[in-house]
């Protein structure tokens, strides 16, 4: 089955209201095209708990807590080992006129439940481990037509769904809108006559996500997921004012956006099973590496987008390899261990020994083509299971047979885009109380805090 959501075209948005954060030497607010945050003084990161376990402020705890509640928080990442649990907060936004508010919500809370499943380390295989994402919804805002849409109106949103004079959806609206902010329901506490923008609710921890319904296809939908992100280096310390702006996917981009935490958006779809919604967010997931670079090495072997250093071929990953039709066979398995193919030049290529690591949202460990969530024919080895915790002969990490048939439950309870696949994946991350380890020895780090930073 091929999706009918596919990435778009790139986004011409209009320029962003929200003032530039600049150093400071002292905490301070600024406040400039109605934007504010408090700063602290020039961000610096806070002492890593890992080198002081002992501190009382270093205890076991979940996210957000007061004081400490807006992405990209130097708290999250001196904290992020002793984080128990996040609990992002989500606004929703309802621009569907064939959906009401307490639909929209439905909807919503059905992909919280998905979100949270695949957040559970190996829950495939401990039915005790824990969900380390439960999504909090703040509030359903209702922007469709109440029934009266304009004479004429043939679009399935509303005529508030904000466009850009093309006619395709203009996400910057969402923050510089004066009647959109209103719509949202947030006061301003320090000016009461005014409401804050979409900007301020995520500097201010109000909000830590953003997911829109509007029920349109083509243009008028909303880039299935939309991230600007703050920029770590290689320490993990982060660049100040620094931020890349394309995580959802090379070409849905939110480079006009001047906030001054990470922004996350994403497509909430009333039409589609879970693991669509999953799918697309799991893009996100694939995307951040380049704002994470000390992460990005132990990344890139997990997603199977290595293959170039790994087994010395013209391509790094399937990705780069196989069409966007999801028809065309791009990769065959004659044995367990074995994947062969032709380049685009015809040439043939083999890789013997063929032993993934784990795979991608688009391409399971035995993925034929892209898309190709049930394949049940061909077996191939994988670590997914195992991933980093060296529990096979000489240290290295036991392998297991993949096929489709592992994720058939699942299939069922989270349906559409490969949903068993995508909580399947989602489980294998490297996640809360694994004992995996990088392959220098290092302990891996639960990489779902790493969504928020």
């Amino acid at each position: 089955m091929t999706p009918t959501h596919q990435k778009r075209g790139r986004l011409v948005p209009r320029a962003a209201h929200c003032a530039r954060l600049v150093p400071a030497l002292v905490g301070l607010s600024m406040a400039a095209g109605g934007c504010s945050r408090v700063i602290d003084a020039v961000q610096v990161q806070s002492q890593d708990c890992r080198t002081r376990p002992s501190d009382p402020d270093c205890a076991p705890t979940p996210w957000p807590i007061p004081g400490h509640s807006a992405n990209s928080d130097p708290w999250i990442v001196s904290h992020h080992d002793v984080i128990t649990q996040m609990s992002p907060r989500v606004l929703v936004l309802n621009f569907s006129n064939n959906a009401t508010s307490d639909a929209a919500l439905q909807t919503a809370e059905r992909q919280v439940a998905a979100i949270a499943e695949g957040s559970r380390y190996h829950g495939y295989s401990d039915p005790k481990a824990p969900v380390f994402l439960s999504y909090q919804i703040v509030r359903v805002v209702d922007l469709t037509d109440h029934g009266s849409p304009p004479p004429g109106w043939t679009f399935p949103s509303s005529s508030l769904l904000p466009v850009t004079p093309s006619g395709s959806f203009d996400p910057m609206a969402l923050f510089t809108s004066p009647q959109l902010s209103k719509a949202y329901g947030f006061t301003d506490p320090t000016t009461p006559s005014r409401s804050l923008t979409m900007c301020e609710l995520f500097e201010q921890g109000v909000i830590n996500e953003v997911w829109v319904e509007e029920g349109e296809s083509g243009t008028r939908r909303l880039p299935l997921n939309l991230e600007r992100k703050q920029l770590y280096d290689a320490n993990n310390v982060a660049v100040l004012d620094t931020f890349k702006p394309c995580v959802g996917g090379d070409t849905d981009c939110l480079q006009d956006l001047i906030c001054g935490v990470t922004v996350r958006m994403a497509h909430l779809d009333p039409a589609r099973g879970p693991g669509c919604d999953l799918e697309v967010r799991g893009w996100g997931i694939e995307g951040m590496w380049d704002a994470l670079p000390a992460f990005a090495p132990t990344a890139a072997t997990f997603l199977n987008r290595d293959f170039e250093t790994r087994y010395k071929v013209q391509f790094d990953g399937w990705e780069n390899l196989c069409d966007s039709t999801g028809v065309t066979t791009c990769v065959s398995y004659p044995t367990p261990t074995t994947a062969t193919g032709s380049y685009p030049n015809g040439t043939p290529w083999t890789i013997n020994p063929f032993i993934p690591a784990c795979g991608s949202t688009d391409f399971p460990p035995n993925a034929r083509t892209r898309w190709d969530w049930t394949n049940n024919t061909n077996q191939v080895e994988s670590r997914c299971e195992h991933f980093g915790l060296g529990d096979g002969p000489n240290g290295a990490d036991t392998l297991e047979l993949y096929t489709s048939d592992k994720i058939a439950t699942a299939d069922q309870a989270f349906p559409d885009c490969g949903g068993g696949w995508q909580i399947y994946w989602r489980q294998s991350l490297p996640g809360l109380n694994n004992q995996a380890k990088t392959p220098d020895g290092a302990p891996m780090r639960n990489w779902w805090p790493l969504l928020f930073y």
